[in-house]
């Protein structure tokens, strides 16, 4: 969790401090539930990306575009 922390920090130019408030206020602002559900959506998009398992961003727009009648580009 740090590295990803630090990486963000790095890629932004933002110290990691304001990073981690960010996250901690963004966190808490969704109720119990909410929360633990986004922690585990990320988990599993993390688990996913590190298997290879991922989508283009063309791929992911016409998804999209498809379920919800977007016309959107990438």
């Amino acid at each position: 969790m740090e590295a990803l922390l630090r990486q963000r920090a790095e890629s932004t130019g933002q110290d990691i401090t304001s990073i981690v408030l960010a996250v901690l206020a963004f966190g808490l602002s969704f109720d119990e539930s909410d929360f633990f559900e986004a922690l585990e959506g990320i988990q599993r998009g993390l688990d996913d990306f590190d298997r290879g398992q991922f989508s283009s961003l063309e791929e992911f727009v016409d998804r999209q575009n498809e379920k919800y009648g977007l016309s959107l580009e990438a």
